[in-house]
């Protein structure tokens, strides 16, 4: 009876990757409709998910880098993961250039009657425009390096509280990227988790464009 149990969340859990992998295409293909047209063509749109189990006691800073020759184009990442213990943490990308935008982030208003944390931002004036191709399931094109660590941390705002537990395909301002300003060989994450406070990675998932 268990055997049976765990394969139906194993199946549960895939399903939830396959659809939430398709409303992030959507997306990106919504926001390619509607763009200014500066660059005409074809593009294809690929998605893909990596497995960390990446357990940070203290802030830190990891970078992702291109395992390839040419340069990353960027267009939606999320993140999953569990926060163990009272304190905040928090989640950010950053391209290195003057950009950077918030992933995720533990904190909700005291009078928030949600009872989970949730939030999109999109990112308009893409500058591709042209045909897009049907989204496809592509092997990890970025490299996940650990980089410096931080000795900083989020305080809570006055009027906050800090929320504790599991977070799944957080993106607050990073379910759609600007292709223009996430287009290179490396991008910055920086992860903030307020002392006594364990901050966990599970897993990653991102889309990225390429012309064809």
């Amino acid at each position: 009876m268990k055997k049976i149990i765990h394969k139906i969340d194993k199946a549960r859990i895939r399903f939830v990757k396959i659809e939430f992998a398709l409303l992030m295409t959507i997306l990106v293909l919504l926001a390619l409709v509607f763009s200014k047209p500066e660059v005409i063509g074809y593009a294809s749109t690929s998605i893909h998910s990596q497995d960390l189990n990446l357990a940070l006691e203290q802030s830190q800073s990891f970078y992702l880098i291109s395992n390839g020759v040419q340069p990353i184009h960027l267009t939606s990442l999320t993140i999953s993961g569990n926060i163990i213990g009272p304190g905040t943490a928090s989640i950010y990308l950053d391209n290195e250039r003057g950009t950077r935008y918030l992933v995720y982030r533990n904190t909700k208003r005291l009078d928030s009657t949600h009872n989970r944390i949730t939030g999109t931002a999109f990112t308009t004036g893409l500058s591709v425009t042209g045909s897009t191709l049907p989204a496809k399931e592509e092997r990890p094109v970025l490299d996940l390096l650990e980089g410096t660590k931080l000795q900083a941390f989020e305080a809570l705002p006055q009027g906050y509280k800090a929320i504790e537990g599991q977070f799944n395909n957080a993106c607050i301002d990073s379910c759609l990227l600007h292709g223009d300003l996430f287009f290179g060989e490396r991008f910055k994450l920086d992860f903030y988790t307020e002392p006594g406070t364990s901050l966990v990675i599970k897993e990653i998932v991102y889309t990225t464009l390429e012309d064809i």
